[in-house]
């Protein structure tokens, strides 16, 4: 890939493997057939989160409750990150906070 700067101030999100800073040759060959991203082997329909960090398949069946468990995790992240904001910070309350 390259027009690294161009891509994300278009708000467009693509991932491989490395940068290219030549011109290519390149001509589509096919389209709504698996490919390779990441490592894995993704299937068209296929549910995908992938950030700067790597690309993970996210089963279809747990989509609907995504949105309920991320915000789980926000608020569970927001109650230990006020602790050890507070004043009244002890190693006791942010162990028990990571243990609920």
């Amino acid at each position: 890939m390259r027009h690294l700067d161009e891509v994300r101030a278009a708000g467009f999100h693509f991932f491989a493997g490395g940068v290219c800073v030549s011109h290519a040759h390149v001509h589509l060959l096919d389209f709504g057939c698996p490919v390779e991203v990441g490592g894995m082997t993704v299937q068209p329909g296929d549910l995908l989160h992938a950030d700067k960090h790597g690309v993970l398949m996210v089963p279809k069946e747990i989509a609907p409750d995504i949105s309920r468990a991320a915000e789980k995790v926000a608020e569970r992240e927001q109650r230990i990150i006020g602790h050890c904001k507070s004043p009244d910070f002890s190693l006791e309350e942010l162990q028990r906070l990571f243990e609920s």
